[in-house]
């Protein structure tokens, strides 16, 4: 019950006892503790002894209840209560009789009347106070129920402004607004707190505070040791009228900020889970809340809850609505672009722009697997990163790393309470971070990484959207990888089609394979290429052409199994190293060069060479550069078998049109003389020799010969 309503109650009764001749003392009674509002009517000086509290206890009280308009002797009837005792010897009263003054059979006052003689006070004199009792009880008893209707006015008025202020879409701001309002007109005008809890996140937003006459909010928090925390903890309201800091001490609460000197609240329950907490709070005054005030809090608190957790269902699955369309129109959107750097930055501007996310990266694990290299990134600070180079390697200690190593999604929803965290000078303003893996498979492409300035706004809905998003990010990341690869391989086959029919056209050996190895260095960018071929007797390599390499190359003899390219053909498999530094086997004629593939010529099981390429980087050929370039080494060896038939075909058609020419000559001469000279000049034209000489046999005694020089005076 109010205080106010007991307290003007007992001034009226107090004023109209002030006109009798009685002495009174007046208290007003809360549970056990009597506190005194008013004597009269005291002999002199004793006003001063009478106390000012006085602890009754709940026996003493129901004996006090018995006494009710009777009147006592002092020294023979009130002994029982001692405190009261005490009270009317000092006051020297002979007789004493109580008004109590009730309200639903709760003593809220109690008036002690006493006479210093026996003859004054009797039952005709004390009849006029006992009307005047009944009076006041009435009194007070009306006045509760006024209270009580205006308290169910109030409640229904509360109930009709909170009703009318759900809005679709939901605005959490406008309806605590319209809740402060009406707890300043029914309390007044004090700081009110409206607080909302995440059990998922395990912290506590407040997108309502009016302190001052203005309205902010708080950014989410974890749950922890202050009194809001207590309050959702315990799921039991508060009441510190006064003393807060010390009973808030006593209940385990720390204070931050301006202590209160007054306050109260109330959790906000559903099934018996806190999701929130309405709170009201006086920074300058004790004692200004009562129990009265709480309940009508936790009256307001109970109305609240329902609207605000289904608020929060329909505005959460409103929100996830949206984000998963959100997603699937930027997963669309991703999909359409074939080139990796048109996709990269096309998602992490959407996942930006969309979600409203301080920052978004992208960041892809290189060949080795070492690093996470960032890709693409959002602002001025990723367009920075991206020049530098930023990378972070796999299973290092930050978000990025960490998610990289491990292939599983990490939210921080507290960056500076997580030793996960690498602080980024160029994000200062990093509150809560996401890292959710780009998979393929259990192949871990990169890392999705999104930034929020705004602790504990990452719910894990949020995760479960993003790795949609991320998993379909990884698809189309590893589409594009597939078509970059494929226009690749497309291009190479075209270059070692067109290596190969340029080779093919070449009108001598040495032709072809000049015009081969230029046009491989020309597709794998600059590196040297060789091509080694096979002496006669099959026991060395002859460098036949060459590009990228010094002239004294062409002075290079190697015996088969000596060297790399030796190895290569007397073992006649390929041969790829990454570190010839590492590998005793290298002979070196560039000081320079640090990977090689080697590759055999064969052509019908017979090793006709090697194909031989170099380059200054470590680890410069991998499997593809040795599949394209075995399928070059084989359409090379075919060419080799064929150039070296038709070089021996043009030499036989040579050397029978040359018998021909010779044989006609020949023919048309008359004497035997002519014939022989004609002979010898034909055979020393066509051999180049400077002297020949024939003999021939005569009879059978003997021979003859003849012997003629040339013109040419050849041998």
């Amino acid at each position: 019950m109010s205080n106010d309503i007991v307290f003007t109650t007992l001034e009226t009764l107090i004023n109209a006892l002030k006109g009798t001749s009685f002495s009174t003392v007046t208290y007003h009674v809360e549970k056990e503790e009597f506190k005194l509002l008013e004597v009269s009517n005291l002999k002199k000086d004793l006003a001063d002894e009478v106390p000012e509290h006085l602890i009754i206890s709940s026996e003493a009280l129901d004996k006090i209840a018995q006494w009710n308009e009777t009147i006592l002797r002092v020294s023979d009837d009130i002994t029982t209560v001692q405190e009261l005792f005490k009270l009317t010897l000092q006051l020297g009263f002979e007789k004493v009789a109580f008004l109590q003054v009730k309200s639903n059979d709760y003593i809220q006052g109690l008036v002690i009347v006493g006479s210093y003689d026996e003859r004054s006070l009797n039952e005709e004199t004390f009849k006029p106070l006992i009307n005047l009792n009944h009076l006041a009880c009435t009194i007070l008893e009306q006045a509760v129920v006024v209270k009580q209707a205006e308290k169910s006015i109030a409640e229904s008025n509360t109930l009709t402004a909170i009703t009318n202020a759900i809005k679709t879409p939901w605005d959490t701001k406008a309806f605590f607004e319209t809740l402060c309002e009406q707890v300043r007109k029914t309390i007044g005008d004090y700081a009110f707190i409206g607080a909302l809890y995440d059990e998922k996140t395990a912290s506590i937003s407040i997108p309502f505070l009016y302190e001052d006459g203005s309205v902010r909010s708080v950014d989410s928090f974890p749950m922890g040791e202050g009194l809001t925390s207590v309050l959702i903890h315990s799921k039991r309201p508060i009441l510190l009228s006064g003393n807060v800091q010390e009973k808030a001490k006593a209940m385990g609460a720390k204070i931050d900020g301006k202590p209160a000197k007054s306050w109260m609240g109330t959790p906000l329950i559903i099934d018996n889970q806190a999701i929130g907490a309405l709170i009201i709070q006086d920074t300058e005054k004790e004692n200004v809340f009562t129990q009265e005030h709480l309940d009508y809090l936790i009256t307001l608190a109970n109305q609240v809850s329902r609207i605000l957790f289904n608020a929060r269902l329909l505005d959460e699955g409103r929100n996830q609505i949206d984000k998963i369309q959100t997603a699937a129109e930027i997963a669309r959107d991703i999909s359409s672009a074939l080139n990796i750097n048109e996709l990269l930055l096309k998602a992490v501007n959407l996942i930006h722009e969309r979600f409203n996310f301080y920052h978004a990266s992208i960041f892809l694990i290189e060949p080795s697997k070492n690093y996470a290299v960032i890709r693409e990134a959002t602002g001025e600070a990723g367009a920075q990163m991206k020049r530098s180079g930023h990378k972070l390697a796999v299973g290092s200690k930050s978000i990025v790393g960490f998610v990289a190593g491990q292939g599983e999604p990490l939210v921080v929803n507290d960056v500076t309470k997580d030793v996960t965290h690498l602080p980024n000078p160029m994000l200062p303003d990093t509150r809560a971070e996401a890292a959710i893996p780009l998979k393929v498979g259990d192949r871990i492409l990169g890392v999705l990484d999104v930034q929020s300035t705004t602790p504990y706004s990452i719910s894990p809905s949020d995760i479960n959207t993003f790795q949609t998003l991320a998993d379909q990010l990884a698809i189309a990341v590893n589409n594009t990888e597939l078509f970059a690869e494929t226009q690749e391989h497309l291009s190479q086959h075209r270059l070692l089609h067109h290596i190969t029919t340029s080779a093919a056209s070449g009108t001598t050996l040495e032709e072809a394979l000049t015009s081969a190895v230029e046009g491989l260095q020309v597709t794998l960018g600059g590196d040297r290429v060789a091509i080694l071929l096979s002496d006669d007797e099959h026991k060395n390599l002859i460098v036949k052409a060459w590009v990228g390499y010094s002239e004294g190359v062409t002075d290079l003899t190697i015996p088969l199994g000596s060297g790399i390219t030796g190895w290569v053909a007397a073992h006649r498999k390929p041969l790829r190293i990454n570190d010839i530094t590492q590998d005793t086997r290298y002979i070196q004629i560039s000081s320079n060069t640090r990977s090689e593939l080697a590759l055999p010529l064969i052509f019908r099981n017979d090793v006709l060479g090697v194909l031989n390429v170099e380059s200054e980087q470590v680890g410069a050929y991998n499997e593809n550069d040795e599949e394209m370039l075995g399928t070059l080494a084989g359409s090379l060896a075919a060419i080799i078998a064929n150039a070296r038939l038709v070089e021996q075909i043009r030499k036989q058609a040579e050397r029978e049109r040359l018998l021909y020419e010779i044989t006609s000559k020949i023919r048309r001469s008359t004497d035997v003389q002519t014939i022989l000279a004609t002979t010898i000049n034909e055979i020393s034209r066509a051999t180049g020799a400077r002297r020949t000489q024939i003999s021939v046999g005569v009879g059978m005694s003997g021979t003859a010969s003849t012997s003629i020089t040339p013109s040419t005076n050849k041998e």
